[in-house]
């Protein structure tokens, strides 16, 4: 008894004091996570190239292996393949739970093949990072087409399942701008997948497959110039209408600027940013201010944005930015979710002191969640983000604002290319491919965070109950879910989200039926949120007022 109180007594102050625990133990423990693991990889990335022929042997020869013991029907090759990749180490909200599958050892498929000028192409694995690509790729003059802000996010990851960028409205995703995929197939064969060779209908299956068509074991995307900075110019806007028909004015131009985003801060009150390439000569030339916006005394990214709210109506505010800072400029604040773990994040004696430990390893954070966290992140928390019809914008802002007032949100533009896969136009799904690309203005909006019910302190707040609305709202039009975020859909509604026809074709084609998982299987959370749905319907009408949220889950 003694023993129990004093337990309680404990996790009463940790809660009460919870932003000194996080700067006291969690965010040393974090940053001395991430040191650990860069010592442990900087050998095998620096030789990496020169191994990949064996590592590629190595997983050919384990799948085959399990292949024959399935044909006999050994036991141990009945359960489904998967990668060896630790779940904590995925930027996604699940920990999946690996258990009951037979694992293929591939976490070391990191190397950064080679690139080719000529081309225009850059030869990668699959768990390949985008910081250490982005890295690499400066050193040259070169950057990918498309970069996703967060520097532990690997390549093959964004293709196989989803990455958006603020270029998106150009190059359309991520997986728009891979040119080649080699595959492992279900029976160990090495498959070289192109839009235009005699794997081209796999070619169209395998973004957003997750793994479930074949193991990815090499990519090849587009690459371009890098230019040394990004000429940024600032707009506030004050109605909701505004921005949203100025974001459209903007990306439906014949010439739309490089890079579009915007930050809503309110519902009537967002931030409007366009990024233009600009060359060191023309960056001299601009005589304007250069910011560093990545360096560790800074304010955070999206912070420094609301500060130009203050501009006024009509208003705007250009600066450069040195191109690798622009790139990464939201992984510092964990897209813009620091603040709700670590208020004091972006106070200058903060920053001046340990902004250098920023931002929290991800997977130090994943991987020491108590277990009895998870239901607070399905039940008190947002980690949701939508794409949909670029039209809709306004009624998607106002959705999330009447069901959720959570801000800031982030919203990007992007351009869906339709090739007859899982991702269709509205209207297409469901019909066969045609044969000819379509092209769409789709709008992207995400919303991370305590919802205000919650922070008030409202413990019946129907938080799985709202999320499907949103889901449902996005699937009526023609929109689709982020699958690194927590998937509330039912697997029907799953499947009339996302045309499965091609993929499919390409279980049968490739005999992977049965080695490996199913999409709606690999995105589920590992906690059925559907199970509270019951409860939150009783809680219809009724509201209890406890103790604030204080913090945001990972």
């Amino acid at each position: 008894m003694i023993l129990h109180r004093a337990v309680e007594a404990a996790r009463r102050w940790a809660d009460a004091h919870r932003e000194l625990v996080i700067i006291s133990v969690a965010l040393p423990l974090s940053t001395a996570a991430t040191a650990w693991q860069n010592i442990k990889s900087l050998g095998a990335k620096r030789s990496a190239p020169e191994g990949h022929d064996a590592r590629l042997a190595r997983v050919q020869a384990e799948v085959k292996r399990y292949a024959e013991a399935r044909r006999r029907g050994e036991a141990w090759a009945q359960k489904p393949l998967r990668t060896d990749r630790k779940p904590a180490a995925s930027l996604n909200t699940r920990i999946a739970d690996k258990s009951a599958s037979q694992t293929v050892r591939m976490s070391d498929l990191t190397a950064i093949l080679g690139v080719d000028r000529r081309k225009g192409i850059v030869r990668l694995e699959p768990f390949a990072t985008v910081g250490d690509v982005a890295k690499h790729l400066d050193q040259i003059g070169l950057q990918l087409e498309a970069t996703i802000e967060m520097k532990d996010a690997t390549l093959g990851g964004l293709v196989m399942a989803l990455g958006m960028t603020t270029h998106s409205h150009v190059c359309g995703l991520v997986h728009d701008t891979v040119t080649a995929y080699e595959i492992v197939t279900a029976r160990g064969d090495l498959v070289r997948a192109t839009a235009d060779n005699e794997h081209a209908d796999l070619f169209r299956a395998l973004p957003w497959s997750h793994g479930t068509l074949g193991l990815l074991v090499g990519l090849e995307m587009r690459v371009i110039p890098a230019a040394a900075h990004v000429r940024m110019v600032y707009r506030p806007f004050y109605s909701l209408q505004a921005y949203t028909d100025e974001y459209q004015r903007l990306v439906r131009q014949d010439e739309p600027p490089h890079f579009v985003e915007t930050i809503i801060f309110g519902k009537d009150r967002a931030v409007i940013m366009e990024g233009h390439l600009a060359r060191e000569g023309e960056a001299q030339a601009s005589m304007l201010p250069v910011n560093p916006v990545n360096r560790s005394y800074k304010p955070l990214f999206y912070k420094h944005v609301e500060s130009m709210l203050e501009l006024g109506e009509g208003e705007r505010y250009e600066e450069l930015l040195p191109m690798q800072d622009y790139l990464m400029r939201h992984d510092r604040s964990m897209c813009m979710c620091l603040a709700q773990i670590l208020p004091t994040a972006n106070e200058p004696w903060f920053r001046y002191t340990m902004g250098w430990m920023l931002p929290p390893n991800t997977t130090f954070l994943k991987g020491t969640r108590p277990a009895a966290e998870r239901e607070n992140t399905i039940r008190k928390q947002v980690w949701q983000e939508y794409a949909f019809p670029a039209e809709h914008f306004a009624e998607m802002v106002a959705q999330v604002h009447d069901d959720f007032e959570i801000y800031p949100l982030l919203a990007y533009p992007c351009k869906v290319i339709d090739k007859g896969g899982m991702v269709r136009l509205p209207g297409n799904r469901g019909t066969p491919y045609s044969g000819r690309t379509e092209t769409a203005a789709f709008l992207d909006i995400g919303v991370y965070g305590f919802p205000q019910r919650v922070k008030d302190g409202d413990e019946q707040y129907p938080a799985v109950t709202k999320v499907r609305a949103l889901e449902q709202k996005a699937r009526s039009l023609g929109g689709f879910l982020h699958t690194y975020c927590d998937v509330f859909s039912t697997e029907e509604e799953f499947l009339e989200m996302f045309d499965h026809a091609l993929w499919r074709q390409m279980r049968e084609r490739y005999q992977a039926e049965g080695t490996f998982p199913t999409i709606y299987q690999k995105v589920k959370p590992e906690m059925d949120p559907l199970q509270f749905l019951a409860q939150e319907a009783a809680w219809e009408g009724t509201s209890v007022r406890s103790r604030p949220a204080e913090t945001l889950s990972f």
